[in-house]
């Protein structure tokens, strides 16, 4: 009965959830392993589980995904009337440790900035693709996905597809229009804004060795991902005065935690500017 009620789960997720397929994979992975230990446990109970996965040194990050997983997984299987409620008293607590990203600063930004040569197409490319990563704070996968009907010049806006199909309205900077209006009118027959072979759009890998081999070039001892440049997107504005609640709307969170974060870099950029200005600062 679980086997079948997983498979009807993982169809719930997709069709009326519109989850990704990685979000999906993810599902299938944990309770797929979850099924696995229990049938090997004597006991088969959730706390063996969970001890289990912390004898074989999970991240306490996974940990507390894995057991996401199964608390989403169980309160499907409630709502179909085939678990009690009380099962979720059982799955044991976990606190997933808040990691603070690394951030850019606006300096390493500008001189990623130059380094694409513009007057070659792939070096457009590259340039509009940095550009769109730091002044939308688009996902990877939102902006390799991007159409050239979700971009409006006139209006200086752009529709991102995020997680779970939900859209979202984010503003162009000037200059964001205007290296889309140079590359754009060089790609018009393009179904992708950034286009790999077979008329599919690039892939997370190829967005990852572009950005890879210019931040190799500037010899920065701070990791530089595509990533990097949404965190930059958010603390940047933040420390610029924005309102968290903005913030959540551009990233696409659905829920404010998942943006807070970012006040802690920028509290603390703030404290360091505080402390060198002011005359008691280092005193």
């Amino acid at each position: 009965m679980i086997i079948k009620m997983i498979s009807l789960f993982l169809t719930y997720c997709r069709s009326e959830c519109s989850f990704s397929d990685h979000t999906c994979h993810a599902y299938e992975r944990d309770l797929n392993q979850f099924i696995a230990v229990s049938n090997y446990q004597s006991s088969g109970s959730l706390t063996g589980y969970y001890e289990w996965l912390q004898s074989q040194s999970y991240a306490p990050k996974t940990i507390h995904r894995k057991l996401a997983s199964l608390r989403s997984f169980f309160q499907f299987c409630i709502q179909e009337g085939v678990l009690n409620p009380n099962v979720m008293l059982a799955i044991p607590r976990s606190v997933a440790p808040v990691r603070i990203p690394q951030v850019m600063d606006e300096e390493t930004i500008k001189l990623l900035f130059k380094l694409p040569n513009i007057t070659t197409l792939k070096g457009l490319r590259d340039r509009v693709l940095l550009e769109l990563l730091y002044s939308t704070g688009m996902r990877v996968s939102e902006c390799t996905s991007l159409t050239p009907s979700q971009i409006d010049l006139m209006e200086g806006v752009i529709t991102v597809n995020g997680k779970g199909d939900q859209q979202r309205l984010i503003p162009l900077t000037n200059r964001s229009v205007e290296y889309l209006t140079l590359y754009l009118a060089k790609v018009t027959k393009k179904s992708w804004v950034f286009e790999g072979r077979n008329n599919r759009p690039i892939s997370r890998f190829t967005v990852y060795s572009i950005i890879k081999s210019y931040a190799m070039r500037l010899s920065k001892t701070q990791p530089i991902s595509p990533h990097s440049f949404r965190h930059a997107f958010a603390t940047h504005l933040l420390e610029g005065g924005a309102r968290l609640r903005d913030v959540q709307i551009l990233l696409g969170h659905k829920q404010l935690n998942s943006t807070q974060v970012y006040t802690n870099i920028a509290n603390s950029a703030i404290k360091k500017t505080f402390l060198q200005a002011h005359p008691r600062g280092l005193v």
